[in-house]
């Protein structure tokens, strides 16, 4: 279990490294939406998904989506009543 400043350290890091385009695909994936669809909205290919969920994984330290948003959902939760 993360302390109080582990966790103000992980926001900090991640508010400060994590793009709008990276927020707007954690957002969409939040929602449960697959890379495809998440492409097509965002009008980018599958491959450029692949490639910005690559570096959500590497900035947040994170293996997986789950981890990811588990990580950084502070990020999305004000974003998930926009459309894209």
């Amino acid at each position: 279990m993360q302390t109080t400043d582990q966790n103000q350290t992980n926001v900090s890091y991640t508010a400060n490294h994590i793009t709008p385009r990276e927020i707007q695909i954690l957002a969409l994936m939040s929602q449960g939406i697959m890379n495809k669809e998440i492409a097509m909205r965002l009008n980018i290919s599958t491959e450029t998904v692949k490639k910005h969920l690559k570096n959500i994984y590497q900035k947040t330290g994170s293996h997986n989506k789950i981890e990811a948003l588990n990580k950084t959902k502070w990020l999305t939760a004000s974003l998930l009543t926009n459309q894209y």
